[in-house]
């Protein structure tokens, strides 16, 4: 299995994730970076004015993201990270999921959360992109033993 590791993170704690994951799997990480960095105020999730909850309530935004330097066709599997936002990916996610050619890869999502399961998460990539092939996503932090039966399965 040839992998890498793409994420998205505001606070850094995917980052965190991201690198642990990377210890476990020996895959390169890249970071998505949006054009316009989430600042304190749009991730306000009671803030009904805020970016995070105007983009959970219009699925069609899209923020532009930064080229990423990756060659995708290199890699059979990969891990894509992000925060859970209002128990779903960010958009930020969709942007990239948008722009990059990912059929035929081993897709396997994995999220950081205080509260939330990956599940919902899961349910909305799966839904929003049919035709790629998800694994079910994890989330993390976990145990090394638990991330290998994750990749496992």
């Amino acid at each position: 299995m040839k992998s890498v590791i793409v994420y998205f993170t505001h606070s850094g704690n995917t980052e965190l994730a991201a690198k642990k994951l990377a210890e476990v799997t020996g895959s390169p990480v890249f970071r998505i970076l949006p054009v316009e960095p989430y600042t304190s105020d749009d991730v306000d999730w009671v803030n009904e004015k805020s970016r995070c909850t105007q983009e959970h309530l219009n699925q069609n935004l899209r923020p532009a993201i930064q080229p990423m330097d990756v060659d995708f066709s290199q890699y059979d599997t990969v891990f894509i990270g992000f925060p859970i936002w209002w128990h779903e990916e960010p958009a930020v996610i969709r942007t990239f999921l948008d722009n990059t050619d990912l059929k035929g890869k081993e897709l396997y999502p994995f999220c950081t959360s205080y509260e939330s399961p990956m599940s919902e998460a899961d349910s909305t990539l799966q839904r929003g992109y049919p035709t790629l092939k998800w694994h079910t996503g994890l989330r993390l932090p976990a145990s090394n033993d638990r991330i290998k039966e994750w990749i496992g399965k």
